[in-house]
């Protein structure tokens, strides 16, 4: 196709699709074959709003529409056919997600008493600590004053053990254990507090305080350093057990009706390389992200091997089965029309039905019919495209790539006339159609009576559905034809930009107004 041929191909396209939508009104299909019928010879008033909203609704194929193809327009329109079944849905649904620590397992080593660190056994975020494992050493001014005390409280007892006063000695007695109890507490080990109660408030080892674990855990937060002071209760390291992990997985508003607690849902993550874990869905949180629009749902489950981290991202699959069996179509076999759901069933001799269907949530590659299709019912799954779309523009299919049944005459001279009593319109091509080359055509436009009518404007549309399967869109091209006196017929030359089928518009108008209308298809070569 030249670039002057392509610049008028794709101008009379505008024009083709407001011919094609007019002449979808004043055309009735009746067993696959098309019928013209005179026009109002006047134009249309404005529609109003509901008047134009009942028309988009009728839009697309009519359930009902009957197509008969021969099994070489099948072939060459790559129909398949398959048969409804039953089958237990199992609806998934992918999401994204992130490990998180575990709240509840988390613990935190805390300081008993106030003082500077002086030795800190922990060094890293992210190392293993055990119960009982020494975490730090802490120099305390109050625990020297404490054993102290407690020194000088032994002093004392053994000042008035010999004395004859009972309550002096029990008093003793219980200063000595109070000062005993309170180094004790503080986690001052026995012989530390011996070592004191012996020597001299400096003794070795005296007045540090060691600090333990008191669980067992990973490092995830450190917030002390050696020779920081820290005041009593201030918390030094952070564990958290991490042989079971959170996930926070975001889900989308209008997926949450298909999740609840107790789901299985299947993980994927690069940490763990082709291996898929499996756990349930326990808690779906009570807002949402405003910016995202997505609610984190939670998931536990074990840690195989220590190997997810807190933020490590994770891939996951909520899993739901249907409670029984349910019709099911293949997802390629339904077409969305925008107001119905169209599917084409096979019916015997290459005759296909349109018929509209009402399904529910898709899986992944089937539709749960709702009504419309019954088990064994044969639809199509491959093809079905290019059968809608040559159905919708001849309200009615008038074939594909070649001779259907209803056109089994002449390719190269057909037409569609009108009903008796009205005006008349034949087209046809002079000679052999050439496709990308420019082509000779005549039309006759007459009365009742035969008789010419030469003051009319005569318009000649050609189309060629889109074909996805070989990439190609829809190809459109138009042209007018002029009154030859001497022939007493409109001709003219019109481009026809590639060789095949073509579906052929032919519009007469008078005064602003189509007076004539036939269709017919044309086979270039």
């Amino acid at each position: 196709m030249t670039s002057s041929e392509k610049k008028l191909f794709f101008l009379g396209a505008a024009a083709g699709v407001a011919a094609a939508a007019l002449a979808a009104g004043v055309l009735a299909v009746r067993a696959g074959k098309v019928f013209a019928s005179q026009p109002p010879s006047v134009s249309e008033p404005m529609q109003s709003a509901p008047a134009r909203q009942a028309m988009q609704e009728q839009q697309g194929t009519h359930p009902g529409t009957t197509v008969e193809l021969t099994p070489a327009e099948m072939t060459a329109a790559g129909v398949q056919v398959a048969e409804v079944r039953t089958a237990v849905l199992k609806t998934n649904i992918d999401a994204f997600g992130r490990v998180e620590q575990p709240e509840s397992q988390l613990a935190a080593v805390s300081a008993w008493i106030g003082g500077r660190v002086d030795k800190l056994y922990v060094q890293y975020t992210g190392e293993r600590v055990r119960r009982g494992q020494r975490v730090a050493e802490l120099y305390s001014p109050e625990v020297a004053t404490a054993l102290e005390e407690y020194r000088l409280a032994q002093e004392h007892r053994g000042r008035i053990t010999q004395s004859d006063d009972a309550f002096a000695r029990t008093q003793a007695d219980s200063l000595v254990d109070a000062s005993r109890r309170k180094l004790e507490l503080w986690g001052i080990t026995a012989e530390q507090i011996n070592a004191a109660a012996a020597g001299e408030p400096g003794s070795a080892g005296v007045p540090h305080v060691t600090l333990y674990a008191n669980a067992e855990g990973t490092v995830v937060e450190r917030k002390v350093t050696q020779g920081q002071y820290v005041n009593s209760g201030e918390t030094l390291l952070t564990l958290a057990d991490l042989s079971e992990i959170w996930l926070k997985v975001d889900v989308y508003e209008d997926q949450l009706p298909q999740i609840h607690p107790g789901q299985d849902v299947d993980i994927s993550t690069e940490a763990l390389p082709n291996r898929t874990l499996h756990g349930h869905v326990q808690f779906i949180e009570p807002t949402t992200n405003p910016q995202t629009r997505t609610v984190p749902v939670h998931v536990h489950l074990p840690n195989p091997g220590m190997r997810l981290l807190p933020g490590m991202f994770v891939s996951a699959t909520f899993v739901s089965r249907a409670a029984g069996p349910a019709v099911v179509v293949p997802r390629s076999a339904v077409l969305d029309t925008g107001t119905r759901k169209i599917v084409y069933v096979s019916k015997a001799d290459g005759v296909f039905e349109a018929r509209e269907v009402k399904v529910g949530a898709p899986t992944e590659d089937v539709f749960p019919v709702l009504s419309g299709l019954k088990a064994g019912d044969k639809v199509v799954l491959n093809g079905n495209f290019m059968i809608d779309s040559q159905a919708q523009l001849s309200s009615g299919m008038t074939g594909l790539y070649g001779g259907s049944k209803e056109f089994a005459t002449d390719q190269q001279e057909q037409s569609a006339n009108s009903a008796p009593g009205a005006l008349k319109i034949e087209m046809h091509a002079q000679g052999e159609l050439k496709g990308g080359e420019e082509n000779a055509f005549r039309a006759a436009l007459t009365d009742v009576s035969g008789k010419p009518i030469a003051d009319a404007q005569v318009t000649v549309t050609l189309v060629m559905p889109a074909m996805p399967s070989m990439n190609m869109p829809e190809m459109r091209n138009s042209f007018a034809l002029t009154w030859s006196s001497g022939q007493q017929v409109y001709a003219g030359r019109g481009n026809v930009p590639m060789s095949g089928s073509w579906n052929v518009t032919v519009e007469a108008r008078k005064n602003g107004s189509v007076i004539a209308q036939a269709r017919t298809r044309l086979s270039a070569r």
